[in-house]
């Protein structure tokens, strides 16, 4: 009998509850979180990812994985691209490529929705404001940090399109 009330206390501790009948007010009522909007959406078939809070479309075949070119060679290489249907891609500006940055991930440092990613660095084409204009801006995807890169270095390249204005 003492074990079944010492089991029956144990339980009763652990699994209890509170029951409030009557009139609730608004103190009581619950609570309702909004879903978290899905900003990113894969496209499979082209090899995009499109950002529906930006207007930004992606490119996101194996080329965004394994070409490497110098800065000059990258602007080229997004001018000249067509891809999914698409001719006017660009070299993204760094406030571009940092909104797919997730700093909460490393190695890749990219927000999901991105299949081929290196975690390496990638070029903008936001111009190096500082007084050293032989080094220009680029992110580096395995920590998601902003970097300045010699132009003539080789860094993977990852073309935007779209209207981006922050």
């Amino acid at each position: 009998m003492k074990l079944l009330i010492t089991f029956t206390l144990i339980l009763t501790t652990l699994f209890s509850y509170e029951i409030v009948l009557g009139k609730s007010s608004n103190k009581d009522k619950k609570v309702t979180e909004s879903k978290p909007k899905i900003a990113l959406v894969r496209d499979d078939s082209k090899e995009l990812v499109i950002d529906k809070n930006t207007g930004l479309m992606w490119q996101d075949n194996i080329d965004a994985k394994t070409i490497r070119k110098n800065r000059k060679d990258a602007k080229q290489y997004c001018r000249s691209l067509v891809f999914a249907g698409y001719d006017d891609w660009y070299l993204p500006r760094l406030k571009e490529l940092k909104s797919i940055v997730d700093e909460s991930k490393y190695d890749p440092a990219i927000k999901f929705g991105f299949k081929n990613i290196q975690s390496y660095h990638y070029w903008t084409s936001s111009p190096n404001l500082s007084a050293n204009i032989i080094n220009v801006i680029n992110i580096d995807f395995k920590n998601g940090q902003t970097y300045k890169t010699n132009r003539r270095g080789r860094c993977n390249i990852r073309c935007v399109r779209g209207k981006y204005n922050l």
